[in-house]
């Protein structure tokens, strides 16, 4: 029999708020979508491009051929959902799956064996619906998410030479009036869970801070008992027909806020559940990573610190630190912290991971050594990072550099996704992969995702902004290069003086671009020999390679 349509949304329910169905908010918007095409009669018109514009924001540009974003979450989507039946609903009376093939549902009567879970019935389960979901399911994983810390912590006080970056104490979001107080609390886990995945954050294990949930923050106790350097706090009201977050970032030393942002969302729970993403990427976007405002202290306190002083954690921010600039003539002294780090600290992965890129520039900008060595080097490092740590997404993205220096892009696109997958939010991740992925010829993808990185953080480092100077370029559009090439402040980095020769030069600034082409090789004297294996470490084509030279000739450059 044709299950109707109360059945099905009973069952959808029913999977939904089971702690065994992992979906993440994306996946269940998609299931959401697809199952609402479903009943409104649609499902023949259930499309990869419907799902893309109507589900991860797409536009009507969308080509499947180029962002498989559908085709990876449907099948992410179809794993969630096996994994529940083959568990917890192996005796639901509906089976639900996604035929292969496509992306309608499907619906199958099966026996029933066990009594299951009533479907929600009343006014404020029928509002807030999802929101209730996802706060149910969020609410079993910081029960893991506890264990994590918790064991973090041990293993720090047992090992001395464990980096050890700010400690941050997520407080419950607090419900102010009648506000969804489900909204709140799964905000508050969302936000613990996210942070997590940046390693040099210290997140307090979720039941240390349930003290603080009537609002009344203790200060001076979050940090006396708990260590804590920050804490972010937060609430939620309902003002007639939106809902107002408020979300702060207190520096717990000086006793300030250090960040304070507001968010007003309709609260009809289908926009609270589109919306609940953006927010969380925007949050943690801003203030994790090592360019974030959690870590900019700490990066600030170890260069400050005399080289002969610095352990292993200070060396890494030390090396964050000096890639915001890509000051070269640091190259050297950075690398060789490192190195010094790991002969103390031999299972620090993320030293493993940066060492990696270290080896990398040496010769992305020439700095010496035999290629095919250091090369090998490189690829090393970034093995021994992901072995020692598996879930480090910068280990994964070094790897992801490593093959793309290679020209090996199918192995570059692998890892580098798999690091995107596991921290999403992190900008330098998106940053260097973004950047590579444009370079290799795939601009639109990109481009888009060194736009999300900027976006999120509005501190990055200035490099961020040059993809989008090479695209200008090939794109002739040399005003609108320099304009964007302006922006960014590194008079350094020898790029910067390339880039403002060869654009100059395009528009006809002869002194300007002749003026620049000399600081060029003031900083590189051999960049005449050198540029065809400068451009050609970036993987970019010959036709490109020839017409930027072609410009510097303009300016100057002797063949």
């Amino acid at each position: 029999m044709t299950p109707s349509e109360g059945e099905i949304r009973a069952q959808v329910q029913r999977l939904l708020a089971h702690p065994d169905f992992a979906a993440t908010p994306k996946r269940r918007a998609f299931l959401g979508y697809i199952v609402e095409e479903y009943l409104a009669g649609r499902a023949d018109q259930i499309k990869g491009v419907s799902i893309a514009m109507s589900v991860f924001d797409r536009d009507a540009s969308f080509d499947q051929q180029i962002d498989p974003i559908v085709r990876l979450e449907a099948r992410r989507l179809r794993q969630d959902i096996d994994g529940y039946y083959a568990g917890a609903g192996r005796n639901d009376p509906l089976r639900l799956s996604i035929p292969k093939g496509g992306y309608a549902p499907r619906f199958e009567p099966v026996p029933q064996t066990q009594p299951t879970s009533a479907e929600p019935s009343s006014e404020a389960g029928r509002r807030y619906g999802p929101v209730v979901l996802i706060g149910a399911v969020v609410l079993v994983l910081a029960g893991l998410f506890w264990g994590l810390f918790h064991l973090r912590d041990t293993r720090a006080a047992f090992n001395p030479d464990m980096p050890k970056g700010p400690v941050v104490a997520v407080l419950p979001i607090e419900t102010l009036g009648d506000g969804p107080a489900y909204f709140a609390d799964g905000l508050t886990q969302q936000l613990t869970s996210e942070l997590i995945r940046f390693r040099d954050i210290w997140v307090l294990p979720l039941g240390s801070t349930r003290r603080f949930a009537s609002g009344d923050i203790d200060t001076q106790l979050l940090r006396s008992e708990f260590g804590a350097d920050f804490a972010l706090e937060g609430s939620v009201m309902e003002t007639g027909d939106t809902l107002r977050l408020s979300a702060r970032l207190i520096d717990l030393k000086d006793q300030r806020y250090a960040w304070v942002q507001s968010y007003t969302i309709g609260n009809t729970s289908r926009e609270i559940y589109a919306v609940q993403d953006s927010v969380i990427r925007d949050v943690v976007g801003k203030l994790a990573g090592k360019y974030g405002l959690l870590t900019q202290e700490a990066m600030r306190d170890a260069i400050r610190t005399p080289p002969d002083s610095r352990d292993a954690y200070d060396c890494v921010l030390g090396y964050y630190s000096y890639q915001i600039n890509i000051d070269l003539t640091r190259h050297a002294e950075v690398k060789s912290c490192i190195l010094g780090a790991l002969e103390k600290s031999p299972n620090y992965a993320e030293a493993w991971a940066v060492l990696s890129n270290l080896y990398l520039q040496q010769i992305r900008f020439r700095l010496g050594g035999d290629q095919t060595q250091v090369l090998g080097a490189a690829e090393t490092a970034a093995r021994r990072a992901v072995g020692i740590d598996p879930n480090l997404a910068a280990g994964h993205l070094m790897l992801a550099n490593v093959r793309f220096a290679r020209g090996d892009i199918a192995g570059f696109r692998e890892a580098g996704q798999r690091a995107m997958a596991l921290n999403p939010n992190d900008t330098a991740i998106l940053a260097h992969y973004g950047m590579r992925l444009a370079f290799s010829g795939d601009w639109n993808e990109g481009l888009a995702i060194v736009d999300r990185a900027i976006a999120l953080n509005p501190v990055h480092p200035q490099w961020y902004r040059f993809p989008q100077v090479f695209y200008l370029f090939d794109q002739g559009a040399y005003p609108a290069a320099l304009t964007q090439l302006d922006q960014i402040d590194m008079p350094n980095f020898f790029w910067t003086h390339l880039w403002r020769a060869a654009l100059n030069a395009e528009l006809g600034n002869h002194s300007d671009a002749r003026a620049a082409l000399e600081e060029l090789l003031l900083r590189r004297p051999e960049f005449a020999v050198e540029a065809t294996s400068v451009l050609s470490i970036w993987q970019l084509n010959t036709e490109y390679q020839r017409k930027l030279i072609d410009s510097l000739q303009k300016a100057g450059l002797q063949p």
